[in-house]
């Protein structure tokens, strides 16, 4: 069981998500009392799981009391089939493109001049998605001033003020390290053990690809979203 339960998180699935669609392809129709007893998904947690898997189109929902079941295997497997090869095409796609920026220039800055660069990037940004697993004090205090509209992922984002989308996270760490995406167009990775480093590239493979990263932490299971900041 745990090997189909990883075999399907390959398909983009939480673990939960993969336990409650075990449990229906092999219990059939269940009621939510019933998922949480046949998958071991606590039960406060059923109803959030089983909307995610019917929004991705793997479980009907009917009748009353309410009943939950799988698309039948076949029906799964073409969508997982589908999944691939979207997945395969986007690579075909976007690997070419990094490869052909490999010798593209990515500047490194370091002290006082990675954080001039960071507060240079973001001050005239419109948009600004921060995710960390702690914010230092310095860059908390460029983003505060900041008029861009800002989601902010971090141990520590309830420090910082006027953020539309906030998001706190569960990571183990509390070093200070993380991802600034400006405007989709510019990312700046920094470190900070000591001095603080940045590292600024503004290449279409390499923003692509920590896109894709940004969004795949703000969507997993780490983080948990705060109901009170603004949409």
């Amino acid at each position: 069981m745990n090997k189909l339960v990883e075999a399907l998180k390959t398909f983009g699935l939480s673990e939960y998500e993969a336990k409650v669609l075990l449990a229906l392809i092999a219990k059939g129709e269940l009621t939510a009392k019933e998922i949480a007893e046949f998958s071991g998904v606590p039960r406060t947690s059923v109803y959030d799981v089983i909307k995610s898997l019917m929004a991705k189109g793997l479980v009907e929902a009917y009748g009353k009391p309410m009943k939950f079941k799988a698309l039948n295997s076949e029906d799964l497997m073409k969508i997982f089939s589908k999944k691939v090869e979207e997945n395969i095409r986007f690579l075909r796609e976007k690997l070419p493109v990094i490869e052909a920026e490999k010798t593209e220039e990515v500047k490194i800055y370091r002290g006082n001049v990675a954080i001039e660069k960071i507060a240079e990037l973001i001050s005239n940004a419109k948009e600004v998605t921060i995710v960390a697993s702690f914010i230092p004090e310095e860059i908390l205090s460029i983003i505060n001033e900041c008029k861009a509209k800002v989601t902010a992922c971090a141990t520590n984002v309830e420090d910082l003020k006027n953020v539309q989308k906030a998001y706190t996270a569960k990571f183990r760490t509390k070093s200070k390290h993380g991802m600034i995406l400006v405007d989709g167009k510019v990312v700046a990775i920094f470190f900070k053990n000591g001095q603080t480093i940045a590292i600024v590239g503004s290449g279409e493979g390499f923003v692509e690809f920590y896109k894709m990263f940004l969004n795949s932490i703000l969507n997993s299971e780490i983080v948990a979203r705060i109901k009170n900041s603004d949409d």
